[in-house]
C-alpha cells in the first residue's frame, strides 16, 4: 500500500515538474526575438512571377520591421492572408521557428493560356480555370489565344471557368479555350506544336501550328481527343508523305474525316 502511494506521489511530482517546465519554456519563448526572415518561392512549375524580393516587399509593406520583435507577437495569419492576396500567388504558408526565424513559403499560380481579348487586353487562365493578370516580372511560355474574345479581365475575375454555370459557359468562349489549353498542356507533342489559337466570330477555334504552313479548323471542343487523334494520324501518314506545306487548311470538324484545302499554286 505504501509502495503504491509512493508511486502515485512520484507520478504526480513528475507531472507537476513537466507542467512547470512547459510554463517556463513558454515564458522564455515569449522573449525570443525574430532574428531573420527566410523566404522560399516554389518555382517547380517553371514560372517566376513572384521573386524573393517581391515577397520581402509584401512583408515590409505591412509597416513592421519584424526583426527584433518577439516571434509570439507576430500575427502569422495576417501576413499569410496579405501574401496570398497577390494575384500571382496560389497559396502562402507563414510560420515562425523556435530559433527566431520568420519563415514564408509561396506557391505560385500556373498559367496554361494567355488571352488577348478584342480590346487588346491581356490576361492568363491558370490550370484551375481562374483568370490571373499578366506580370512585369515574367512572361509565361504558354499558347496565346486571340480573336473574337469579348471577356474582360475584371468581369471574369469573379468567375472560375470550371465552376461557371452551363448557361454562362454557352455565352463565353473561355470554357472551350480552357478545355483546349488543358488538353495541350497535358500532351508534350501538342504543347510544342500548338502555340496560337484564334477564336472565330461563330465561337469556333482555329489553331496555328508551329511546324507547317497551314491552319487547323478545330471547331468547338466536343470530341476533342478524337479530333487530335485523327490529326496526328494525318500528320504521320499524310503530311510526312506529301510535305508539310502543301495545304492551307486542315479541317477536323467532320466525323471520321480530315478535309484539306490545297494551297493555290
Amino acid at each position: 500500500m505504501i509502495k503504491k502511494v509512493l508511486n502515485i506521489s512520484v507520478l504526480v511530482l513528475a507531472v507537476l515538474g513537466l507542467l512547470v517546465s512547459l510554463a517556463f519554456s513558454a515564458r522564455e519563448s515569449d522573449k525570443i526575438p525574430c532574428s531573420s526572415i527566410n523566404i522560399q518561392v516554389d518555382n517547380n512549375s517553371g514560372n517566376f512571377f513572384v521573386t524573393d524580393d517581391d515577397v520581402r516587399d509584401m512583408i515590409f509593406s505591412k509597416g513592421d520591421s519584424l526583426i527584433g520583435s518577439p516571434i509570439t507577437s507576430i500575427p502569422i495569419a495576417v501576413y499569410e492572408r496579405h501574401i496570398a492576396a497577390n494575384p500571382s500567388v496560389k497559396r502562402a504558408e507563414v510560420y515562425t521557428k523556435h530559433n527566431g526565424v520568420f519563415a514564408v513559403k509561396v506557391y505560385q499560380r500556373e498559367p496554361i493560356l494567355r488571352v488577348f481579348n478584342s480590346d487588346g487586353e491581356s490576361y492568363y487562365l491558370d490550370k484551375e480555370g481562374s483568370v490571373m493578370p499578366t506580370s512585369d516580372n515574367y512572361t509565361a511560355r504558354v499558347p496565346v489565344a486571340s480573336g473574337f474574345i469579348m471577356e474582360k479581365q475584371y468581369e471574369m475575375q469573379r468567375h472560375n471557368v470550371v465552376e461557371m454555370s452551363d448557361s454562362l459557359k454557352e455565352l463565353s468562349c473561355l470554357d472551350d479555350l480552357f478545355k483546349l489549353a488543358t488538353f495541350i498542356r497535358n500532351d508534350e507533342f501538342w504543347k510544342a506544336q500548338i502555340q496560337q489559337i484564334r477564336v472565330e466570330s461563330n465561337g469556333e477555334l482555329t489553331l496555328i501550328p508551329t511546324v507547317g504552313d497551314h491552319h487547323i479548323l478545330l471547331g468547338r471542343t466536343d470530341k476533342m481527343e478524337q479530333k487530335f487523334k485523327k490529326l496526328l494520324l494525318f500528320y504521320k501518314k499524310g503530311l510526312n508523305t506529301t510535305g508539310w506545306d502543301q495545304y492551307s487548311r486542315i479541317n477536323l470538324k467532320y466525323k471520321d474525316q480530315v478535309i484539306c484545302t490545297k494551297k493555290n499554286s
